[in-house]
């Protein structure tokens, strides 16, 4: 009889000894599962910093390139970026020019913002931080909020081959989301027939303030909408590069026609670039008709410089989870690359 008692203690013993040893191994692994997010988080909040200070040294470098490239240093940074690009070298020391070539006429030829992105390299390292930047034109895009309902029609109908009926309705719904007022065009719709076909999104009446907006105006679809972004901008005066932007972006220009596009861009492929309205107008027959026509609508929609420059710069540390991105936006100005607008995102 004792001897039961006995195994009987010993039993219970055993079974409490493991008991509390799962008991503690729960404790002790959640103090670690906690240890080690605060770790993770600390590690984040470092790694978000480096990335950032990559991200803020990219735009610098990108501006500070742009400046040299309009101090006359575009074609030595131009083959200084190749060479970088191709191998380890480090950058060549490059004479400095005087600030007076700011102030003169610049031949689209020799423009000095002329395809910015082949000024830089576009990715680089810090350790083992890193940043990747990519440049843009801004008047190789079309701006959302400065384009009218003829460059809205174009741009659907013509560059992105959109049916004429459904873009003409996407641009007049896109007028009407821009207006403050509450009165809907013949094609396009307020805020009345918005709720009417059940929209969650309803016009905000004003401008667009993020371009992701454009996919709830009506008319618009996932696939008009993946097909219009790259082309589009929220930044800049709304003038169009006609020796920098693309094709769908070209025939949004007032009057043009796919003909003309197409014959412009085979000059562009040859190095012939047209310096003002004149000089298109000899070149491209069809322009000068475009011209003729449409006048001033004509002149002031395009530019033949690159005037502003989108930096679009993402930096992160390798291995980690944290990606910070830069957008600066920069103009010419009297003493070199002027930043008009800057963002983290």
């Amino acid at each position: 009889m004792r001897t039961r008692r006995r195994e009987a203690r010993s039993g219970f013993a055993l079974v409490a000894t493991l008991w509390l040893l799962i008991a503690l191994g729960a404790v002790g692994l959640d103090a670690a599962l906690r240890s080690k997010a605060r770790r993770q988080a600390a590690a984040n909040v470092l790694d978000g910093a480096r990335a950032r200070a990559a991200a803020l040294a990219g735009s610098e470098y990108a501006r500070s390139r742009l400046t040299a490239a309009l101090l006359g240093q575009a074609e030595e940074l131009r083959s200084e970026a190749m060479a970088s690009a191709r191998s380890s070298r480090g950058r060549r020391t490059v004479q400095r020019r005087s600030v007076s070539r700011l102030f003169r006429g610049v031949d689209p030829l020799e423009d000095p913002w002329r395809s910015p992105q082949d000024l830089i390299v576009g990715e680089m390292e810090l350790g083992t931080a890193r940043y990747a930047v990519l440049m843009r034109d801004v008047g190789a895009a079309l701006n959302l909020n400065e384009a009218n309902e003829t460059m809205l029609r174009q741009f659907f109908s013509m560059g992105l081959r959109v049916d004429y009926a459904e873009a003409d309705k996407i641009a007049q719904a896109i007028l009407d989301w821009r207006d403050e007022d509450e009165i809907p065009r013949i094609n396009g719709g307020e805020r009345e027939e918005y709720l009417r076909e059940g929209a969650l999104v309803l016009p905000a009446n004003r401008d667009f303030v993020a371009i992701d907006e454009l996919r709830h105006v009506q008319g618009m679809t996932p696939e008009i909408y993946a097909r219009a972004a790259p082309f589009i901008t929220l930044i800049g005066d709304g003038d169009l590069n006609v020796n920098a932007a693309p094709k769908e972006v070209l025939l949004a220009i007032p009057g043009i026609n796919e003909a003309t596009v197409t014959e412009l861009l085979r000059l562009r492929d040859s190095g012939t670039l047209p310096r003002n309205d004149d000089q298109l107008a000899r070149m491209v027959p069809g322009a000068a008709t475009a011209i003729e026509a449409e006048g001033r609508a004509f002149t002031r929609r395009t530019t033949y410089t690159t005037d502003q420059v989108e930096i679009l710069v993402e930096g992160w540390v390798d291995g980690g989870l944290v990606r910070v991105n830069s957008r600066v936006v920069v103009s010419r100005g009297n003493t070199g690359a002027t930043v008009v607008f800057r963002e983290m995102f």
